[in-house]
């Protein structure tokens, strides 16, 4: 078998191969026979019709398989014996017999880059001092009550702890953001601080029957992107209004929930609670900020048919939520996402394969165990559920990617910052 490769593109090889007719011929006659043992013709019982018919009959055919055949069982050796890494799905160019009964084909390969160095120098990450105040407590208490709170229908107008249920109709929606015109039966918590200040503002005063026109101006960085900025009309009408009978905070309370014996013990680990989630935002901070600075120092290019092989499954899960989502957008949109975190994980993994970084069996059996405790099940049954799902895979992978990120934030330069500054410098 020959074989010569021809750079086309910076990540695009072309591979011709010849195949030699002996094994055409080979590959030809034991197809034919098989063939001819399967086929009945007018005249000829069945495995004995003449050679010649058969080759004049299923000629084309034969070949047709012969040529899948050879291209299926030769080429991973081609990319094998030229130690060529192939990034995404290869694609046949030509394919053809040659007047001495030889096979010829040839194929567009898009292959990984060759990493010669990283350039982990100069890194920042900024380090926030850990802190949690009392209000943040007193919050999350207060959470904890209204998940417990009992609710009791009333009949007078609401008021700012009230929990109300109400018809709503879209009025207005200039940039088309609701698909839905109506909303019916939608239940509106005046006491939490993540219902929408419109209508905390101007339900209270409402009973059951009472309509309002309410615009909603949503704040630029609004958490659902699809509202941030808008405005949005709607017709309110009150259906009924319920006060929200909260528990005390006390040792009966601390011991409902499984997780203390008294409203002491309780509180403490909600301060730990809210400490822990503070690191891991932390974390992922730092994180964000590493894998940024390290795809802006390393501008290692990406093969475009692995982005759109990213571009594809980012798109297929898009239109599971949302079928009317335009491809084009959603393309558009996650293009840039797609190149950083394709390029960081071939970073990350040359960092880790360069600093001899593994991932040993006792890391994975220490998030299996944690998955097990967390869902209450043996680890056996942990196990196979990640396996089945596929995911033993990615916790090796994650793994990896954390303790490739451990090394560059030791070697990146810590800067301070005041718990809050961010808000205190607006």
């Amino acid at each position: 078998m020959k074989v010569e490769i021809k750079k086309v593109e910076e990540l695009v090889h072309e591979l011709s191969v010849e195949v030699e007719p002996d094994l055409i011929s080979e590959k030809l006659e034991a197809r034919f026979a098989e063939v001819r043992k399967d086929v009945r013709l007018d005249g000829f019982r069945k495995g004995k019709a003449p050679m010649g018919r058969i080759k004049s009959q299923f000629g084309d055919e034969v070949k047709a398989d012969v040529a899948d055949q050879v291209i299926k069982t030769t080429f991973p050796d081609v990319l094998r014996d030229k130690e060529l890494k192939v990034a995404s799905t290869p694609a046949i160019t030509e394919l053809s017999y040659t007047d001495e009964g030889g096979f010829n084909y040839k194929a567009r390969v898009e292959v990984y880059p060759e990493i010669d160095s990283i350039d982990t120098d100069g890194l920042i990450v900024t380090a926030v001092e850990l802190e949690v105040t009392d209000e943040e407590v007193d919050n999350a208490v207060n959470d904890l009550r209204r998940s417990l709170a009992e609710h009791r229908k009333v009949e007078r107008p609401a008021k700012n702890r009230d929990l109300v249920t109400a018809d709503m109709k879209k009025i207005s929606d200039p940039g088309m953001v609701l698909k839905e015109d109506g909303f019916p039966e939608s239940t509106i918590d005046l006491s939490s601080p993540l219902t929408i200040k419109e209508f905390k503002e101007q339900i209270p005063g409402m009973t059951a029957g009472d309509e309002k026109e309410i615009e909603v101006n949503y704040d630029k960085d609004y958490p659902d992107k699809k509202f941030a900025g808008a405005q949005i009309k709607y017709l309110v009408k009150v259906i009924t209004v319920q006060e929200q009978l909260l528990p005390e905070f006390d040792d009966a309370l601390a011991k409902s929930t499984g997780f203390a014996e008294t409203a002491l013990e309780l509180r403490m680990k909600i301060r730990d609670d809210i400490n822990n989630q503070k690191k891991r935002e932390i974390q992922q901070h730092q994180k964000g900020e590493i894998i940024r600075q390290m795809c802006e120092k390393n501008h290692i290019p990406i093969p475009p048919g692995l982005i759109n092989e990213y571009l594809k499954a980012m798109v297929d899960d898009v239109k599971k939520r949302d079928p009317d989502a335009n491809e084009a957008d959603i393309r558009n949109n996650y293009h840039g996402v797609a190149v950083n975190t394709l390029r960081w994980s071939l970073l990350f993994n040359h960092i880790a394969l360069k600093e001899n970084i593994e991932v040993l069996p006792s890391d994975t059996e220490k998030v299996i165990k944690s998955f097990a405790e967390h869902y209450q099940m043996t680890e056996e049954q942990a196990k196979e559920m990640l396996h089945k799902t596929g995911k033993t895979e990615s916790i090796r992978d994650n793994l990896l990617e954390e303790k490739v990120i451990d090394l560059l934030i030791d070697k990146a330069k810590i800067v301070s910052i005041e718990p809050n500054k961010e808000n205190k410098d607006s």
